[in-house]
C-alpha cells in the first residue's frame, strides 16, 4: 500500500509532519519527504500555497476583451458569468523551484500512491488550495481522506492522521471558498469595463483608476469616511458629549462619578441638590493585582509594531524567510494562541535556548504552566494557524547576528513575546477608593510597582499598554473635606487610518485575510488610490486620492456595510454564520450579479458607441520598413515628433520628468500574456535582456 499525503507547505507542515510519522525527515529524489508510517510505504509533498489563478475574462473569449470589443459591446455582456468557471497555474517559483515543476512533482507522487490524503491548512482557503490542486492534477478520485492539523506538536500531529475524516467532510467549506473566489472576480476584475466606463462618464481617469475589488473598495470606503467624520467633527454636539461628577479631596486625591449624565442640565440639577456636600467618607481597599505580559502575536501585530519601528519594506518577505528556515512559525495568522501541546513538546524545550540567545537573564518559571490568555485548545482547534512563535530551530548566534537587521529585529520581537507568559507574573500594590454621595458612586484607583517580573525586558514594556511603570501615590482612607465639581467628558473622534494601524482595523472588519492585507495595501499605493498626507511633524495619515475617490463614488456595487454582508454570506455558505442551516452555494454569487445587472443597465443609458477605454497606438515604420505601433506617451510624458521618430528607429532617448531624466527606448514585452511593444525606463531590471524594435 502506498500512500502521498499533500500538504500546503514545505518547513510550516511536511517536513513537521514527516519528523512526527517517520521519526526523519529524509527526501525522495523530488525533494518530497519519504518513509514508513503505519505500515505503508508513504510520501509528503507540499504546494506552498495558492498555485492556481482564475483565467482573466478575455481568455474565455474575445467577447469578454477590452481590447478587442467597444466599450458598449463590453458592458452590454455584463455580468461575465463563465459557464464553465476555469482556473491556470500561476506562473513564478515556490522556493527555488518553478511552480510548473512542482506541480509535476505533485502529479507524479500522486499517481504513484495508491491512496492520497489532503493535509493542507484546516482552514478555507487551505481547503480550497488543496482540493483545486488534487482536482486540477486529476488526482481528486484517489483522495479519500481529510486530515486536519491543527496543531503541531507532535503527539498532536499523530493523532490526527491516526483520527482523519471522509474529504467530504470539508465540503461547504470548499463550497464557501469558491464562492468567494468567484463573487471576488466577478465584482472585481470582470467589472474593469463598469468601472472604466463610470469614472470616464464622470470625468475622472488615471492610473488605477479601472481596479475595483470587494476588498480595496471596502478600504477605500473606511478611509473616506473616516476622515469625513473626523474633518467634520463638531466637539459641541450633544451626542459628543457627556458631564460626569467629580470630587477632589483636602489631601489630592481625585474620584469620579461611575455614571455620567447625558446632558449638563441633568449634572447641575445634581449638584444643586448635593453640591453643599462638603465631607464624606472615602473607603480604601488594597490589594496585590497580577500583571500579565501581553498576549502572542498574530500577523497584523507584527506589521502594526514593524511600521512603528520605521521599518519601510513589506515585512512578510522577511518572516517567510524566517518560516522557511524553522526560526518562527508560519507567519500568516489572524489568532493570538496557542494549545497547550504546542506549548509544552515545541515552546518549552527550546525556551532557554531562545532566552539566552537573546542575551536574557531572566527565570522562565511559567514556561510549561501559563494558560489563558495564551492558551487555547478549543480556539486552536478551529484555526488555520496559530499565534506566531519562535520556531524549534534557534539559530546560532552568529547565524542571527549575519541576518539583515530587519530580520534580526523581527525574530528577537516574535521571540520576547513568545517568551513573556513564561517570565514571572508581574505583581503590583493597588489601593481602590471609593465613596457615595447621593445616589452616585465615586470610584479612584492607584497602583504601585511590588515585583517587575516580566517588565524587566524594557523592549516588552514598550510594546504592550501595561508598562508597569505605576507611580502612583498611595493617600490613606477616612473622612475627607471634599471639593465637588462637573466634569465634561468629550467623546473624542476617531484616530486618523495610518499605515500603522491599518492592517488591525482591515483585519477587525473582515477586510481581506493575513495572507493577502499586506499586499492590497501595497497595491492601493501603487495604483495611487491612497497616499500619505502629513499632519504634524513627522506625522502621516493616509488619505483617498481623486482616482481612489472613484471606488468610493463611481461603483453601486459595494458599501462598506455590503462588504460586511457579504462576508456574513460566505460564512453561512460555510456553515459558520448565523443561520439555522447553511446557505446553498451561489446565493452570494447571484445577489452580486443582480447588482452588476442594475450597475450594467444604468451605464447603457449613458454610454455613446464611440466611447473606448484605451487611447489609439501610434503606428510608424522601423528602420527595416516594418510598421510598429505603441502608445505615443510614457506615463503623463508626450512624445514629440522627433521622438517618435527616434523610437521607431530603435535609439535610446531621454527626457526630463517631474525634474528627473529618464532615458529608455521601445521594447518588446509581454504583460499578462499579451505581447506587445512600449517604451521601458532603463531603470527597469528587464531593460537589458528585454529586445528592441529592431532586434
Amino acid at each position: 500500500m502506498k500512500l502521498f499525503i499533500l500538504t500546503e507547505k514545505n518547513t510550516q507542515q511536511a517536513k513537521p509532519f514527516a519528523e512526527a510519522l517517520f521519526g526523519h525527515t529524509k527526501k525522495n529524489e523530488d525533494g518530497f519527504y519519504a518513509g514508513f508510517w503505519q505500515g505503508k510505504e508513504t510520501v509528503i509533498g507540499y504546494l506552498g500555497g495558492h498555485l492556481y489563478e482564475q483565467l482573466l475574462p478575455e481568455e474565455y473569449t474575445e467577447s469578454w476583451d477590452s481590447q478587442v470589443v467597444t466599450a458598449q459591446e463590453l458592458i452590454q455582456c455584463q455580468p461575465l458569468l463563465p459557464s464553465v468557471w476555469k482556473v491556470k497555474p500561476k506562473t513564478g517559483k515556490v522556493g527555488n523551484q518553478t511552480i510548473a515543476s512542482l506541480l509535476k512533482k505533485v502529479q507524479k507522487w500522486g499517481l504513484w500512491a495508491d491512496d492520497i490524503y489532503q493535509a493542507t491548512d484546516p482552514d478555507r482557503e487551505g481547503t480550497v488550495l488543496g482540493r483545486e490542486a488534487l482536482r486540477e492534477l486529476g488526482l481528486l478520485e484517489k483522495t479519500s481522506t481529510r486530515v486536519y492539523v491543527n496543531d503541531m506538536a507532535k503527539s498532536q500531529i499523530v493523532r490526527a492522521f491516526l483520527k482523519p475524516s471522509p474529504l467530504a467532510t470539508d465540503d461547504l467549506l470548499y463550497l464557501a471558498g469558491q464562492e468567494r473566489r468567484k463573487v471576488d472576480w466577478l465584482g472585481g476584475i470582470a467589472c474593469f469595463g463598469l468601472m472604466k466606463a463610470e469614472n470616464q462618464l464622470r470625468g475622472l481617469e488615471g492610473k488605477g483608476t479601472g481596479s475595483i475589488g470587494r476588498v480595496k473598495t471596502g478600504v477605500a470606503i473606511f478611509i473616506y469616511n473616516n476622515n469625513q467624520t473626523i474633518d467634520h467633527w463638531d466637539p459641541e454636539l450633544p451626542e459628543n458629549n457627556k458631564y460626569g461628577i467629580a470630587f477632589q479631596t483636602e489631601d489630592g486625591l481625585i474620584l469620579k462619578s461611575t455614571t455620567q449624565f447625558s446632558t449638563r442640565e441633568e449634572a447641575e440639577q445634581w449638584v444643586r441638590q448635593y453640591g453643599h456636600t462638603s465631607h464624606v467618607n472615602v473607603e480604601r481597599k488594597d490589594s496585590i493585582e497580577d500583571n500579565q505580559a501581553p498576549a502572542l502575536l498574530k500577523l497584523n501585530d507584527i506589521q502594526t509594531w514593524a511600521k512603528a519601528q520605521k521599518i519601510k519594506k513589506a515585512v512578510l518577505p522577511y518572516l517567510e524567510d524566517l518560516a522557511l528556515k524553522g526560526y518562527i512559525t508560519y507567519p500568516r495568522t489572524s489568532v493570538n494562541v496557542v494549545s497547550s501541546s504546542f506549548r509544552d513538546e515545541a515552546l518549552a524545550p527550546v525556551a532557554e535556548q531562545v532566552r539566552d540567545l537573546l542575551g536574557l537573564s531572566i527565570s522562565l518559571p511559567q514556561k510549561n504552566t501559563f494558560e489563558k490568555p495564551w492558551v487555547n485548545n478549543a480556539k486552536v482547534k478551529h484555526a488555520g494557524h496559530t499565534a506566531n512563535t519562535y520556531g524549534n530551530n534557534v539559530p546560532s548566534q552568529s547565524t542571527l547576528e549575519s541576518m539583515e537587521k530587519e530580520t534580526q529585529m523581527l525574530y528577537r520581537f516574535i521571540s520576547l513575546r513568545t517568551l513573556a507568559p513564561m517570565m514571572p507574573v508581574g505583581k503590583d500594590n493597588v489601593a481602590h477608593y471609593s465613596a457615595v454621595i447621593g445616589n452616585l458612586t465615586f470610584k479612584a484607583r492607584a497602583a504601585q510597582v511590588k515585583e517587575l517580573g516580566w517588565r524587566e525586558i524594557p523592549e516588552l514594556t514598550k510594546s504592550s499598554n501595561k508598562s508597569g511603570e505605576l507611580d502612583s501615590p498611595f493617600i490613606s482612607g477616612g473622612q475627607k473635606a471634599i471639593r465637588l465639581g462637573i466634569q465634561r467628558i468629550r467623546k473624542n473622534p476617531p484616530v486618523r487610518i495610518t499605515e500603522k494601524n491599518l492592517p488591525k482595523l482591515m483585519d477587525k472588519y473582515g477586510l481581506g485575510t493575513p495572507a493577502t492585507q499586506e499586499g492590497i495595501i501595497k497595491q492601493m499605493f501603487d495604483y495611487k488610490q491612497i497616499e500619505n498626507k502629513k499632519e504634524g511633524k513627522g506625522k502621516n495619515y493616509l488619505i483617498v486620492t481623486s482616482i481612489g475617490e472613484g471606488l468610493v463614488h463611481n461603483q453601486p456595487l459595494y458599501t462598506f456595510e455590503y462588504t460586511k454582508e457579504l462576508g456574513l454570506m460566505l460564512q453561512d455558505i460555510q456553515g459558520l454564520g448565523e443561520s439555522d442551516t447553511p446557505l446553498p452555494a451561489g446565493i452570494a454569487l447571484q445577489k452580486m450579479a443582480e447588482k452588476i445587472v442594475a450597475w450594467r443597465d444604468s451605464l447603457l443609458k449613458r454610454v455613446s458607441p464611440s466611447m473606448t477605454f484605451f487611447k489609439a497606438k501610434y503606428s510608424m515604420k522601423n528602420k527595416e520598413g516594418k510598421a510598429i505601433s505603441f502608445k505615443p506617451e510614457w506615463s503623463t510624458h508626450k512624445f514629440t515628433d522627433a521622438e517618435l521618430e527616434q523610437l521607431a528607429r530603435g535609439d535610446e532617448i531621454s527626457f526630463l520628468k517631474d525634474g528627473k531624466t529618464i532615458t529608455g527606448m521601445l521594447k518588446k514585452q509581454t504583460y499578462k500574456g499579451k505581447k506587445f511593444i512600449g517604451f521601458m525606463p532603463s531603470w527597469n531590471e528587464k531593460y537589458e535582456k528585454a529586445k528592441g524594435v529592431g532586434e
